[in-house]
């Protein structure tokens, strides 16, 4: 039987949003990957009743693929017939080397050790081994030379959608096939993003003044040109958006009620969505500080098996050019797209450059991106400042 591995106790982690928790296990992943043991998945992905009206608990099997999963890091749940138990605890700073010397498989076959506060936090201290689970994500996804930081999968190995289950990544293919071509994303978030702003009532007028119709018209415009189809993942309902539908093509959840029709929980159909919002052109975020969070789920973005093996595509959303301006909040400055537009055409600056309308040259040169995507030509490397984007857009936050 395998060594086992396992993370205690699961208690703040556990009634967080999907992304908190999948960013969490991803980490406590890459300790069981670097030491060669098998890693005990909870059985379930529980929330708050505000996450998931669906229900409180979902099995962990019914939003991820728990055998293609282990073909990266073997992994087992922790309701599975023969789960060993919890096992001996790590001593207090015995790292990956240490547990490897002192806590050998043959003498210490079930291992597990305490983590305080959310998981995740370990991966963001720079105290967990990431990089053997980022070589064996680089070889099993064929990732291009040069490997990067931007393709490794610590915090995002389950974030990048690959995992999803097969009826969840069934959906999000067939959503696309009726989409029938190119299209955009949009991801709203305001209802309970509005209810914990503080310090109310500023921190609420801010956050629901950005989140408008016209202020998503605004920041959307400089990128997707009028007539785009664009897929909007929200809790608001469709007539809210009415104001976009003269731009742009509008698509919802409410427009593929066929190959929804299994889903039964707000997990499992934010799942579909995150595939596609990955599938992209263009992808939209309500605020900044998720913006790095999402490129980092990008990471098998060069792949060149992620489609054929995983049944997961990667589009120009995920290409890091000017991505920390796709969000709502705070206001983008727009200063990349103007100094991108600049290089590209050193005679169209300043007014010129900026009088193209939401037909015209401002999304021209993302169009131009998606279309080298689609026809396997990759997108261009676009070098980022010395400030990683973990601690830029996840410094001080509570969770991914």
């Amino acid at each position: 039987m395998a060594c086992t591995f396992r993370w205690v106790p699961y208690r703040s982690d556990a009634r967080m949003g999907l992304n908190h928790q999948m960013s969490s296990l991803s980490c406590a992943m890459n300790e069981a990957a670097a030491l060669g043991r098998s890693f005990v998945l909870p059985a379930e992905i529980c929330t708050a009743a505000g996450h998931n009206s669906g229900g409180a608990c979902i099995p962990f099997d019914e939003l991820f693929d728990v055998a293609l999963l282990s073909s990266f890091v073997p992994v087992r749940l922790a309701n599975a017939t023969g789960d060993p138990g919890s096992g001996v605890t790590l001593r207090a700073g015995c790292n990956a080397a240490c547990a490897r010397a002192e806590y050998p498989c043959s003498s210490h076959p079930n291992l597990q050790r305490r983590q305080s506060g959310f998981w995740y936090s370990a991966c963001l201290r720079n105290t967990v081994d990431t990089e053997p689970l980022a070589r064996i994500a680089q070889a099993r996804l064929a990732m291009p030379a040069p490997y990067t930081g931007a393709t490794a999968p610590s915090l995002a190995l389950l974030r990048s959608g690959l995992f999803y289950s097969g009826p969840i990544k069934a959906a999000a293919r067939e959503i696309r096939r009726r989409i029938g071509g190119p299209y955009s994303a949009l991801h709203l978030r305001r209802s309970d993003k509005l209810a914990e702003c503080h310090p109310a009532p500023r921190c609420v007028a801010q956050r629901n003044a950005s989140t408008q119709p016209p202020s998503v018209l605004q920041a959307m415009r400089r990128f997707v040109p009028r007539g785009a189809t664009l897929y909007v993942g929200s809790t608001e309902a469709a007539p809210f958006f009415s104001p976009l539908a003269g731009v742009w093509n509008l698509l919802f959840a409410s427009n593929f009620s066929e190959p929804l029709r299994g889903v039964s929980n707000n997990y499992a159909l934010y799942a579909i969505e995150s595939l596609l919002f990955v599938g992209a052109d263009v992808y939209m975020e309500t605020f900044g500080y998720t913006r790095g969070n999402f490129m980092r789920s990008c990471y098998p973005f060069g792949s060149s098996v992620a489609a054929s093996e995983f049944g997961v595509s990667y589009g120009a959303a995920c290409s890091w050019e000017c991505h920390e301006e796709l969000h709502l909040l705070p206001p983008p400055t727009h200063r990349c797209r103007r100094e991108r537009d600049a290089r590209r055409s050193p005679a169209r600056t300043g007014a010129a450059a900026l009088a193209h309308g939401p037909s015209g040259g401002a999304a021209a040169p993302t169009a131009r991106l998606a279309r080298r995507v689609r026809e396997g030509q990759g997108a261009p490397r676009v070098r980022r400042g010395r400030e990683s984007e973990k601690s830029r857009e996840m410094n001080g936050r509570a969770a991914p």
